[in-house]
């Protein structure tokens, strides 16, 4: 299985974005040189050689007018849940400095796109099983704690285009989130100290 990893420098560890990256690298592992003799999606980075487009939900490039089918992988809402007062882990007391820990959990959805009803709801339950096994390269790229449950749903007309369907496969998640604060009076200095008149 292919290994993930986030080149972009105003990406970090655990940003949606990277979440959502890493669900699109692990579809398209698996629909990339697939073991199956004919396997009729091929992925490949070529436009004009890939047999089915695998990408995020926020590049709408899906055209109703192509024949190919289609994968979209985007996220829904976020929840960042509080195990401590302020979410305070700890404080060093010489320095200032504030240790903050929390949960952040949240949902993918990844639609899975053909004007054929049987192909939609193929590919579907290829995504859904492929990203059940893959538990563990999530859990090494990106720390997740939990990846439960995955869920395949019914096939259905596409809300964007009714002459298409759609099977969504959506896997819920949670991680551990810690940052660390400088003392207030560093901090404000350092975002207000420009602006003050001289």
């Amino acid at each position: 299985m292919t290994l993930y990893k986030n080149d972009n420098k105003y990406i970090g560890e655990k940003f949606t974005l990277d979440i959502v990256g890493s669900y699109v690298a692990v579809v398209r592992d698996r629909f990339k040189g697939s073991g199956f003799k004919d396997f009729p999606w091929q992925y490949s980075e070529d436009n004009s050689k890939t047999r089915i487009y695998i990408d995020a939900g926020s590049v709408d490039t899906y055209e109703s007018k192509d024949a190919r089918p289609g994968i979209y992988v985007d996220r829904s809402s976020m929840v960042f849940q509080k195990m401590a007062i302020n979410n305070l882990a700890d404080i060093d007391m010489r320095t200032g400095v504030k240790n903050f820990y929390c949960m952040g959990g949240g949902q993918v959805s990844i639609d899975c796109i053909s004007s054929n009803r049987g192909e939609s709801s193929t590919l579907g339950d290829i995504v859904a099983t492929h990203v059940l096994m893959s538990d563990d390269i999530f859990r090494s790229a990106l720390g997740f704690r939990d990846m439960s449950p995955v869920t395949l749903g019914a096939t259905q007309p596409w809300e964007k285009d009714d002459r298409t369907f759609v099977t969504r496969v959506t896997s819920e998640f949670t991680y551990d989130m810690s940052w660390r604060q400088d003392p207030l009076a560093q901090r404000l200095e350092r975002i207000f100290g420009s602006v003050k008149p001289q």
